[in-house]
Formats: structure tokens, C-alpha cells, sequence
């Protein structure tokens, strides 16, 4: 759904219309940004649950069980008496009560938003009773400025499917909408192998899993230590998000070797294991991702983010030749012969942007094709060049092969954006994989470097940048914690961060980091630029702005304003030397 407009959607199964969980979904798949409306029952009221990018950012859902200071307070990030203040200021209508939190320095910002996220997780699991309250939502398609610059985040949709469904479906609710589909076989999609880590399984939740990748019934699921109640809500959760099939479709299916066993064998992985780390469980606390998770997305649109641009050129089109002796069709052949020799990836072989549009990509094969087709060389008088033709015209086929599916067309854009350039026959799902790894080890290295454990910082920074060696990111952060677990050369640290922003200019953190031990080696001029920039860079800096403010406050009392009053205190004005 893009654009403006509402439209009224029933949320009554049994009367064709689609459950919670399923809207959530399909409202992530299309990237929605607006707003859903719903009705609560106590108290009774209209509620809003607003989206960016199909993932929701912030709820006013009524629930007095998930205040924010209540919640703060059993965290122990609060206090009592820091809290009242805060209220008092909020009450005075000082702004929102995070945001009052953090200028009082009694939270700090990376603990306000995680608390916020929190909040909004457990306010929207409480929406997924709404069928029994009233039998429909309004979803409206409008741009708003929530999660956008300020400090809300984006929730991650599929954790909170799981809870959602865990917290108010019973089995008689799932069996209500599955119905016959529960007796026939069941098989997860390859799918589930790209997304498991985002669910936040238990450990536990592995034997069904396992059963659920390779083709089972629920029959075959009575086996010792198997909960069924967890594997129907497990079921009914992937069967919403569109990474389960069902009776034929699961046979067709198994048959085919479109499962997520046959995935996981291909990558490598066991499906369930990457849901035992601590990183990957899901609690109420832990629901979303450091930033934008790669979500499943729409087959036909493009990323949220542009994907880098590739660093070739793109190819131009060769145009078909009648005469032996036209050299423009070796020339083309040539550049096809090198693009093949660097592996370049499908979009890079094809000459095209990653978001290029199906469209686009038949228009370059069908020219392609046609001009170093093996089997048109006999009758242009190139019969010579068939060993060298048939090569480059294998590499294009196979690069047709991976741009024409849907789902390999969008792995291979996600592996782009967050991998930079990618080599034909790299395992793009791995590269995805690896970011999406790297960012939680990453969210995780960050509050150990907030809470000054530089040792186990560095390593967890470090595991990240073996993951994602091209987030400059995590680099910054890594070349810094290193710095301050070994005690290091501060000078010798400065030119390493030096170095990082001259290949990547834009990242706020290397300015920030740098401005640190700037300030450290009394280069107080050269910090303050470093803080400037992060906090241009990245306005929600708010540790940059607060260094930049005492180095000027530092300044302003090292270098006081004159007062007029002393020149008369002296005996002496300015003014009398101009008087006639």
C-alpha cells in the first residue's frame, strides 16, 4: 500500500477477513508508512498504532501495566525520586517523559529508546485480542513524522508475531483459522532458513523447527518434549507470515526440494540453531534490532535504502551485427569476457543498477541474447568465436536465471546493499546473513563500551567486523575499544580513525570517536570539528553535542567578555578620546 488513503479491512477470519498477525504482515511486506486503527476494549476507545517502512514505531494503546516509568523503575534504570522530577516536568508539558529523562542526565539515550521499543512491544501484543472486540480496522496510507529523526524505532514485526500469537491465541483460535490445513502435512519455506533469527525461538523450539524444515503433521509431531501447543503456535505464526505451506501445497513442495531443510543444507546452517544464542532470544525487552533488520520484503519492490551503486561501468548495449568484418560486436564480447573474468555479479553483468526493474532486465537479456546467441554465429560469419561466445553466453544465462526469480532478485539487492559489491556465485543469503549477525553482536558490544568493559567490547566489536568487514561503523568502534582496552597510542589511533573516514567520510561515529581522544591530547580546536561533524552527521548524537557544548563552555570561561564597567572603574573611557 503506497501513497494516501484509507480503506476499512475485517479482521474477522471466519467471515474472509484477516486476522491481526496477517495484517501486520502484509502491512510490513508493502513497507506501509500511516496508520492502523483499532478498537480496545477497556478502556473502550479508538487506538492507533502508527508504521515507517511496514514496521510499527508507536502505539497510544491504553495499558497502565506498561507506563514508562513504571517500567523504568523495575528495570532499576530509574530511581523513585529521579522519576518524580521527571513527571513533574512532563506534567508541566517539558516534553515527553524520555526525552525529559535524558536532558536531566538520569537516563541516557541508547537505555531511553530500548525502553521505549519495550513498551510499544508489549502495548501491541495486547492488540492481537482485538477480533474479539470489534471486527475490523482502518489502515490509512499517510506520511507522519514518527520514527523519523526522533526517538522512536522501528519494532521487529516477525518477534512480535511470535508473541502476539503466543500470548492470545489458543488452540481452538489457530485450528478456528487453519482448519483442515493442521491435518495434512506442514513444511516450512526456504524462506524461514533467511528470517529464523529474527523470530526470537526458544531454545526449546528446536525440535519443531527441525520437523517443520523437513515436511511433518502434527501427528508426527506427538514425540517426547514437544509441546503442541507451542508447535501450533509456532505453526500458525509461519503460516501468517507467508513461510509455511500447507496439505498440497506442502507436498508439492517437499517434492520439488522447496523446503527449508533443502535451504539450510545449501547454506550450511541447522535450522532451530540460530535461535539458541543469546542474541537471537526474544524477551519484552529485546525485540527489535540495533537498526533496520532486513525484513522480508515485497517481491516487486525495491529496498528501503538505495543499495550501492556498482563500481563498473554500466555495459552498453551491443547492437546486433550483419558484416564479419563490424568489429563492434567483438569489442562488446570483449567487455562481456572481462565482466565474466571478475565475476561480476548478475546486475553487474547485465549492465544494470541493483533496482532495476523487471522491465528493465528483459529489455538487456532479450538484446543480449539475441546478439551472443552461440548458435547466430555461424550464419554473422563468426563460427570462430563460439568457444569464447558460448563462455560468455553460459555466464549470462545463469545471470538471467537469478534476475528473472523473484526471491533471488531480492537476496541478491539485500546482499548489495549491505555487502557493497558482490562476485558471481557468492552466497548472498551468507552475506545478508552475516550483517544482520554482525549488527546484533554490534548492539550488544555498545553497551559493554558504555558500561567501560573495553576487553569483552573489543571482542564482541571484533566478531562483528569479521561478519561485516565493510560497516565502517563497527570499525570505528572497534579501532576504539581496542585503543581503550590496550591503553594504546592515542596519536597512533587518530590516524587509524583518519584513515577509515578517508574511505568513509560520513561515518558519525569515526568523527566521534576521533573527537575523543582529540580531546584527550589536549587537541581541543581539531576535537570540536570531529563533534561538529558526528553530530551534523548524526543528529541524534547526543553524546557529540554534549562534548561539543563543554569544549564552548570551556572556551567561553577561559575567555571572558570585557566589561565595560572596568574602563570606568579606571578612570578611563573609550568614548573620551573621541570627545571634541
Amino acid at each position: 500500500m503506497s501513497g494516501t488513503g484509507s480503506r476499512t479491512i475485517s479482521l474477522d477470519p471466519g467471515n474472509g477477513g484477516i486476522s491481526v498477525p496477517r495484517l501486520y504482515f502484509a502491512l510490513l511486506r508493502q513497507r506501509f508508512t500511516g496508520t492502523v486503527t483499532l478498537t480496545q476494549r477497556e478502556p473502550a476507545g479508538a487506538r492507533t498504532v502508527w508504521f515507517r517502512g511496514g514496521m510499527p514505531v508507536f502505539t497510544d494503546w491504553v495499558s497502565e501495566a506498561d507506563r514508562l516509568g513504571d517500567l523504568l523503575l523495575r528495570a532499576g534504570l530509574v530511581d523513585a525520586a529521579g522519576l518524580a522530577r521527571a513527571l513533574a516536568a512532563h506534567a508541566s508539558g517539558n516534553g515527553r517523559l524520555g526525552e525529559i529523562l535524558v536532558g536531566l542526565q538520569l537516563l541516557d539515550e541508547a537505555a531511553r529508546t530500548e525502553m521505549l521499543r519495550d513498551q510499544c512491544v508489549r502495548k501491541l501484543v495486547r492488540s492481537f485480542a482485538i477480533e474479539a472486540v470489534a471486527p475490523e480496522a482502518s489502515v490509512t496510507a499517510i506520511e507522519h513524522g514518527l520514527g523519523h529523526g526522533d526517538e522512536l524505532s522501528q519494532i521487529n514485526t516477525l518477534a512480535l508475531l511470535l508473541q502476539g500469537v503466543a500470548a492470545h491465541y489458543d488452540d481452538d483460535r489457530i485450528a478456528a483459522e487453519l482448519g483442515e490445513g493442521l491435518a495434512g502435512d506442514l513444511v516450512a519455506t526456504p524462506a524461514l532458513t533467511r528470517y529464523e533469527r529474527q523470530f526470537g525461538f526458544e531454545a526449546g523450539d528446536a525440535p519443531i523447527l527441525a520437523a517443520l524444515a523437513r515436511g511433518v503433521s502434527m501427528a508426527r509431531l506427538l514425540a517426547p518434549g514437544i509441546d503442541l501447543h507451542r508447535a501450533r503456535t509456532i505453526i500458525y505464526t509461519l503460516w501468517a507470515t507467508q513461510m509455511l505451506r500447507l496439505g498440497d501445497d506442502a507436498i508439492q513442495a517437499i517434492a520439488k526440494g522447496a523446503t527449508a531443510a533443502a535451504a539450510a543444507a545449501e547454506l550450511g546452517v541447522t535450522l532451530g540453531s540460530q535461535s539458541t544464542s543469546p542474541q537471537a532470544r526474544t524477551s519484552s525487552s529485546r525485540t527489535a534490532q540495533r537498526a533496520k533488520p532486513p525484513e522480508p520484503k515485497p517481491p516487486e519492490s525495491k529496498p528501503s535504502a538505495a543499495p550501492k551503486r556498482l563500481e563498473s561501468k554500466p555495459l552498453s548495449k551491443p547492437e546486433p551485427v550483419a558484416e564479419a568484418q563490424d568489429d563492434s560486436f567483438e569489442v562488446g564480447l570483449v567487455a562481456l569476457e572481462a565482466r565474466v573474468a571478475e565475476q561480476a555479479n548478475a546486475f553487474a553483468l547485465f549492465g544494470l543498477e541493483p533496482d532495476a526493474e523487471r522491465k528493465q532486465i528483459r529489455e538487456v537479456w532479450a538484446e543480449l541474447s539475441k546478439t551472443y546467441h552461440p548458435d547466430a554465429l555461424e550464419g554473422a560469419g563468426r563460427s570462430a568465436l563460439r568457444d569464447r561466445v558460448e563462455r560468455v553466453f553460459a555466464a549470462l544465462s545463469e545471470a538471467y536465471g537469478v534476475l528473472s526469480d523473484k526471491d533471488q532478485r531480492e537476496q541478491l539487492r539485500e546482499a548489495l546493499a549491505v555487502g557493497g559489491s558482490l562476485k558471481a556465485g557468492e552466497d548472498t543469503a551468507a552475506v545478508v546473513r552475516n550483517a544482520f549477525e554482525a549488527e546484533l553482536l554490534a548492539r550488544d558490544a555498545d553497551k559493554l563500551l558504555a558500561a567501560n568493559q573495553w576487553a569483552r567490547a573489543a571482542e564482541l566489536f571484533a566478531r562483528a567486523h569479521a561478519l561485516s568487514p565493510k560497516d565502517s561503523d563497527v570499525e570505528a568502534a572497534l579501532i576504539y575499544a581496542e585503543f581503550r582496552r590496550d591503553s594504546g597510542d592515542a596519536t597512533a589511533t587518530v590516524a587509524k580513525l583518519a584513515t577509515l573516514l578517508a574511505e568513509t567520510p560520513n561515518c558519525a561515529r569515526a568523527h566521534y570517536f576521533k573527537g575523543l581522544l582529540e580531546l584527550s591530547l589536549g587537541d581541543t580546536s581539531n576535537a570540536k570539528q570531529s563533534f561538529s561533524t558526528a553530530h551534523k552527521l548524526n543528529p541524534r548524537n547526543i553524546d557529540a553535542e554534549r562534548q561539543l557544548r563543554a569544549i564552548m563552555l570551556r572556551e567561553r570561561d577561559a575567555n571572558p567578555r570585557p566589561d565595560p564597567k572596568d574602563d570606568k572603574n579606571r578612570g578611563f573611557s573609550l568614548r573620551g578620546l573621541f570627545k571634541k
